[in-house]
């Protein structure tokens, strides 16, 4: 759309547009961000003891300044720090952190130290010399979504008339993320036109036609060293240029287009050869002006039709691409004309612009273009300042509609009437107008009339009016420096014609057929019965060659076959020796419960859990790809056959994500549909007990524990000869560490012992390994006889019933919710055992996890909204499909939509000093590998670094990473005494080794249940919801806390992200119930806030974790969190040492809590624990999935945890479970 400025040249990076107007000045537009730029501006409160005065801002002559940077180099007087330009505004005012490293400090934010530069510490003691505290003050840049001036260097712009402008540096080497970089020219400098490349190579060109390029343009030194001649093409002078990140492409003065081969824009700084190339070759088709992408895509405009063209076909393998392929851009444009009035009374108005066609036409009332007003923030320049109306049209005025509107044609057009209306005219001139200069400090105390709230324009909303047409203007320029194609995935905006139809669709041979096939079953008095039947419905096998994992960690040949009768909905995979006639093992695919892909580079496998026959996953390696695929396809869609399993989980799904960005759903409700509910109203579960040793002890597990309301029965045989025999109801194993691991249960809610040398039946508790006192009664059993037992579990205790007549009565003296398990042990057979319960029984080989599609890093439910955060950072939704990818026929392609995610592959290169050749990669024979891994036990070569499977491709080439943490010197360097002492960027005389990183990006093209959800990097996110009300909380990359608004169930993705201020950086957060609790970046740091007003600053520091005994090693400091959730009463914490803690009374009288308690067992260590109301899961350091059995009002910590997955998961979100 047409807004109403005039330009002469764009250039363009993501989310920023920068342009000379046809003023010949520079303006910048920034776009597409969710949420504002905002920096926040430090200043330290510097302060000396003196003897007579104490503590004083008086310094010392050597002393740093009274306000000063952090090193106190630099003066920072908070009275003297001032807006950058009038495109920023402040947000609040100075505030004092009170925080130092998550500690913190008093109201006063003071931190102490002996002098300055030494160790500040948060309290002060009596050698305490210096103190200082930090003010912050955040500032926004506020004028989003319009056009601002760049202040010109001289006071009189007409001394500096521009003629191009150029962006780029976004994708600099080793440059800070989001480094930018502009070049201009202006007319008394002989180049006019230049070319910016993401990479920071720099090309222009000069009135002559010849071309140059900037040698040199590193992140050091960004302006470049020397200007090196090109040649142009033969017997031709060049009339644009762009480059890409790997290409350079041209367009000569004759319209043809030329290509320069051998640019490579890694190396261009530091190579030469890289920067100019080595040739150009003409390619096929005369355009006007070309631009290349970021990522070498290539957009021209045509010579004779002035349409706009994109190459296709271009690849790292083939630059130059295939052909031009027209893009379908519509010329039906609205622009901006003098239609608006000007109402200087109206209090509430609100200056816009109204744009129409400039062109004769017939004007419609009906029209309402209320959707394409915009708040003007720009200095309003030529053709777009609002038209005061004529005094013919204002004399009469009335506050109808419609006599505003007939008299459009009186209205001034001139704009002379509008010259005396403006109290300041200075204020709107493209130099001074308020949040339209950048790089120009407002001065509100002397410019009031910019700040005068009488000195806007003000748009009566009453007017409305608009011409649209078609615009006959062809295309001159194309800037595409912000738009990133995916050549494998083109948009429907890319066309050969315009309005191309296929004339096939509307043919009347293709209605007719159409009619037939649907009248075909019109005919109801025919008998079927007389004809043969055309298809037999038969099972149908399917085997192919592959290799399985066996138990010794080695993959052996075998064949592997799959029977499946589709009639009878069952099925058996069989997996034979490589002979074909022996078979290794059977099971039945209705036994199956998660199928995931684990590959590794070079080896496509599947992991297929069958907890019901196997402990661990069985894990089987395919020849290629390709049919690792078809399989994955194939038994997927057999197994959600088998579970009815298909379109959108329920509510109370859990999710899971494993290490390979696979998306996992467990659905309680079709697990349900096994568990048949009896006249009673329980839930039965029959334990097979047939071929168990009960004399060497039988034990087996209480999915739901035994809570009031549960039955268990037993029916059996006693020996001819016994002495006793035991049933016991287990609390839950607890690992304990001696001189190894063990698994210790102190707790037996219930011990019922019928002892035949006493003649009695003994009942009893045991409590921490200590055996309560004992309840006999009558021995009702009798050797070599049958038995019968039924316990029941009451309010009051477990009432236990032999051969039909009630035995006892003993009463609860632990929960029953703790109860785990079930031991029956003596010399008996049993024949039959039964679990009841109030709820549905679903153990682990109940559980049928689906792989729901899509490649995510995280996902996070609340039942009716789900949300996904990817390996990129960027935010997904569900959409409530199921398929896409390598899972496409599964499901219908409704909800499925293309995807990408990007991965960074990391390699270290370590070194080692020695004395004759200084750092060498020759290490001692005990080091580390040379290129190594993070830990340095693995080998990792950048040549042998290899892509996971066939959908990923390579988007950059190996760079030294000058992000790594704890700092790198100018080669990427870290220094340390020794393999794996702490690392540091400065070289020590005691420093023998030496490492820095490399790594290179990867993406990957697929397809899944997920639609895009802007563009803001988060790393964390929560949600809460309440009916209809949903809340999203986030944290950016940057550690801001962000809230989503106008999340619904109808509108998962909701409309647009609002900041939320915090004190320091971010890096977890959950909310429940409106309360809201998120993890500091400092680790140590929990803050706590409610939310009914999210534009409150008020934060509140809650006490971190210590404990006096984890994992072995006694330790009484403070443990960082890591991950947090919250829920009904209770906040679960994963620590950065891996155990799991919790906070009780967290409500909302009293968000805070109370205090901490260590819940972890044994040495399991966990990296990530999700909350839901009834359920709380969790995932260990090892990747399987536990879920927190016991749970109860009065045991909120619950009993123990319950594994019930092995896939290397890496996530899980039971958040919205409510089982």
């Amino acid at each position: 759309m047409y807004l109403g400025l005039e330009f002469k040249t764009l250039s363009a990076v993501p989310h920023f547009l920068w342009a000379v107007g046809g003023d010949r000045q520079i303006y910048l537009h920034v776009h597409g961000l969710e949420i504002p730029i905002r920096v926040k501006e430090e200043s330290y409160e510097n302060e000396r003891w003196l003897p007579l005065e104490g503590f004083s801002g008086r310094l010392l002559p050597t002393d740093r300044y009274h306000f000063s940077t952090y090193d106190g180099t630099k003066d920072r007087s908070i009275d003297h720090i001032r807006l950058p330009s009038m495109a920023w505004q402040w947000e609040g005012d100075w505030q004092l952190e009170l925080t130092l490293d998550g500690e913190p400090l008093d109201h006063d934010g003071w931190s102490y130290a002996i002098d300055f530069p030494a160790q500040f510490y948060p309290t002060k003691n009596w050698k305490s010399c210096v103190r200082r505290r930090k003010w912050i003050r955040y500032r926004k840049y506020s004028a989003m979504n319009s056009w601002c001036a760049i202040a010109p260097l001289h006071k009189d712009p007409t001394q500096e008339p521009f003629i191009d402008v150029s962006i780029g540096g976004n994708q600099m080497p080793y440059a800070p993320v989001g480094s930018l970089s502009v070049w201009g020219s202006y007319c008394t400098q002989s180049c006019y036109v230049q070319s910016r490349s993401p990479t920071g190579l720099v090309w222009v060109l000069l009135c002559s036609g010849r071309a140059m390029i900037r040698k040199g343009v590193t992140k050091d030194c960004p302006t470049g060293e020397i200007w090196l001649d090109v040649k142009s093409p033969n017997d031709t002078k060049l009339s644009v240029v762009s480059v890409g990140y790997n290409s350079v492409w041209a367009v000569s003065t004759d319209t043809r287009v030329w290509f320069r081969k051998g640019i490579d824009g890694t190396a261009a700084g530091v190579s030469e050869t890289a920067a100019v190339g080595n040739s150009w070759l003409e390619v096929t088709g005369n355009m006007v002006h070309v631009s290349v992408g970021p990522n070498d895509q290539v957009f021209a405009v045509g010579e004779m039709d002035k349409c706009i063209y994109w190459r296709s076909g271009v690849a790292p393998n083939d630059p130059t691409g295939k052909r031009w392929r027209l893009i379908q851009a519509p010329m039906h444009l609205s622009r901006t004309s003098s239609l608006s009035s000007f109402n200087s009374t109206a209090p509430q108005s609100k200056h816009r612009s109204l744009t129409t066609l400039n062109e004769k036409t017939e004007l419609k009332s009906n029209i309402n273009l209320c959707n394409s007003w915009e708040e003007s923030h720009s200095a309003p320049i030529e053709h777009t300042l609002p038209i005061k109306a004529s005094a013919e049209t204002t004399t009469d005025t009335k506050p109808d509609n419609s006599k505003n509107t007939g008299n459009i044609e009186n209205i001034d057009l001139t704009g002379k009437s509008y010259e005396t209306t403006l109290k300041n005219p200075r204020a709107w001139s493209p130099v001074r107008s308020v949040g339209s200069v950048v790089g120009m400090e407002a001065h509100p105390e002397s410019d009031s009339s910019v700040f005068d709230i009488d000195s806007g324009l003000y748009y009566d909303d009453e007017v409305s009016q608009a011409a649209w047409g078609t615009c006959e203007t062809m295309w001159s320029f194309v800037e595409a420096g912000a738009c990133n194609i995916d050549p494998l995935q083109v948009p429907h905006w890319f066309s050969d014609t315009q309005n191309a139809i296929n004339t096939d669709l509307i043919s009347k041979w293709r209605i007719e057929i159409l009619d037939n096939l649907k009248s075909r079953n019109s005919y109801p008095n025919i008998d079927l019965s007389v004809y043969g039947v055309a298809i037999e419905e038969k099972g149908w096998t399917r085997s192919c060659e592959s290799r399985l994992l066996n138990v010794h960690g080695t993959f052996e040949d075998c064949i592997l076959t799959v029977h499946w009768h589709s009639s009878e909905n069952s099925g058996t995979m069989s997996v034979f020796n490589p002979d074909g006639a022996t078979i290794k093992f059977i099971l039945n695919l209705s036994e199956i419960t998660s199928i995931i892909t684990s590959s590794e580079p070079g080896c496509p496998r599947l992991t297929i859990s069958v907890p019901n026959q196997f402990k661990d996953p069985i894990k089987i390696q395919f020849t290629s790809e390709m049919e690792q695929e078809e399989w994955l396809n194939t038994l997927i869609g057999i197994v959600a056959q088998i579970n009815k399993l298909s379109g959108k989980p329920s509510t109370d799904s859990v999710w899971v994500v494993t290490n390979q960005g696979e998306i996992l759903n467990w659905d309680p409700a079709s697990s349900s549909l096994n568990c048949k509910m009896n006249k009673e109203g329980l839930y039965t579960k029959e334990i097979q007990v047939f071929g168990k040793d009960v004399i060497a002890g039988f034990t087996t597990i209480l999915h739901n524990n035994f809570p009031p309301g549960s039955i268990l029965k037993l029916s059996g045989c006693l020996h001819d000869v016994i002495d006793r025999f035991t049933i016991n109801l287990l609390g839950p194993e607890i690992k304990k560490q001696r001189h190894k691991v063990q698994s210790e249960i102190d707790n037996i809610p219930f011990h019922f012992n019928p002892r035949f040398d006493q003649l009695a039946v003994v009942c009893n508790t045991k409590i921490f390994n200590s055996w309560g006192v004992e309840e006999r009664y009558e021995l009702p059993f009798i050797a070599g006889q049958e038995f019968s037992i039924i316990i029941l579990c009451k309010q009051e205790g477990f009432q236990v019933i032999v051969n039909k007549k009630l035995l006892c009565l003993f009463e609860h003296r632990l929960s029953p919710d703790s109860i785990a398990s079930v031991e029956v042990l003596g010399p008996l057979k049993l024949y039959e055992m039964e679990y009841s319960c109030t709820a549905p029984i679903v153990g682990p080989e109940e559980m049928v996890w689906r792989l729901m599609g899509g490649h995510l890093r995280r996902v996070e439910s609340v039942g009716v909204v789900v949300w996904g955060i990817a390996h990129d950072h960027t935010a997904w939704v569900y959409t409530g499909g199921w398929g896409g990818g390598p899972l496409k026929g599964l499901g219908s392609n409704e909800g499925i939509h293309p995807m990408t995610d990007t991965q960074t592959y990391c390699v270290y290169e370590n070194q080692r000093w020695n004395p004759l050749m200084g750092y060498t990669s020759t290490g001692l024979p005990t080091d580390r590998h040379m290129w190594s891994d993070i830990t340095g036990k693995h080998k990792r070569t950048r040549e042998h670094t290899k892509l996971l499977n066939r959908h990923w491709h390579w988007i950059s080439e190996w760079i030294i990473d000058y992000n790594t943490p704890g700092g790198v010197d100018s080669d990427g360097w870290q220094y340390a005494t020794d393999f794996p002492a702490p690392y540091h960027s400065k070289k020590l005389f005691t420093d023998c080794v030496r490492r820095r990183r490399w790594y290179r990006r990867a993406q990957l093209n697929t397809e899944g249940p997920w639609i895009r959800a802007g563009n803001t990097a988060l790393v964390d996110i929560s949600l809460w919801a309440n009916n209809e009300n949903v809340t999203v909380w986030a944290i950016t990359l940057g550690g801001d806390a962000l809230y989503r608004g106008g999340v619904t169930p109808s509108t998962p993705a909701g409309t647009n992200w609002q900041h939320v201020n915090s004190p320091q950086a971010l890096t977890a957060v959950s909310t429940y119930n409106n309360i809201l609790w998120v993890v500091g970046r400092k680790r140590r740091a929990l803050l706590q806030r409610r939310h009914y007003n999210r534009k409150s600053n008020r934060w509140r520091l809650i006490e971190a974790p210590k404990f006096s005994f984890m994992f072995g090693e006694k330790t009484t400091s403070t443990i960082g969190v890591k991950v947090i959730s919250l829920t009904e009463g209770i906040a679960w914490a994963v620590l950065y040492n891996g155990a799991i803690a919790i906070r009780s009374a967290v409500t909302r009288d009293q968000p805070e809590g109370q205090r901490w308690e260590h819940v972890t067992e044994g040495d399991t260590r966990f990296k990530q624990v999700s909350a839901g109301e009834r359920e709380v899961w969790a995932v260990c350091a090892a990747g399987a999935v536990a879920r927190r059995r016991g749970l109860a009002t009065e045991m909120p910590a619950g009993a123990a945890w319950q594994f019930v997955l092995h896939v290397g998961a890496h996530h899980v979100s039971a958040t919205g479970s409510r089982l």
